[in-house]
């Protein structure tokens, strides 16, 4: 009975356990791509003085900080492709 339970409990754990750890891989990504952006892309200025590519970084790296990470993703690799630069591998 108590062999029973400690199992239940475990499988729970495992079972809550696996998206945080998605979570956080896939928030290191977003740090990843941002950092990156920061790093190489982020000092090219546009015609209006705003660093191109600096909106798409912004709004990509919110949208990951609020759960939204295929859509911050997405945003982080497009401002990094409109600096000219590859967008580095995961």
């Amino acid at each position: 009975m108590i062999r029973r339970r400690v199992c239940c409990a475990l499988a729970t754990m495992i079972t809550l356990g696996a998206p945080l750890g998605a979570q956080a891989q896939d928030m290191r990504r977003c740090d990843q791509l941002a950092a990156y952006y920061d790093r190489y892309g982020g000092g090219r200025v546009s015609e209006g003085r705003m660093p191109v590519g600096r909106i798409e970084r912004e709004l990509g790296y919110e949208a990951c900080r609020k759960g939204d990470f295929a859509g911050g993703v997405r945003l982080l690799e497009e401002a990094i492709r409109r600096t000219g630069y590859n967008v580095p591998p995961a």
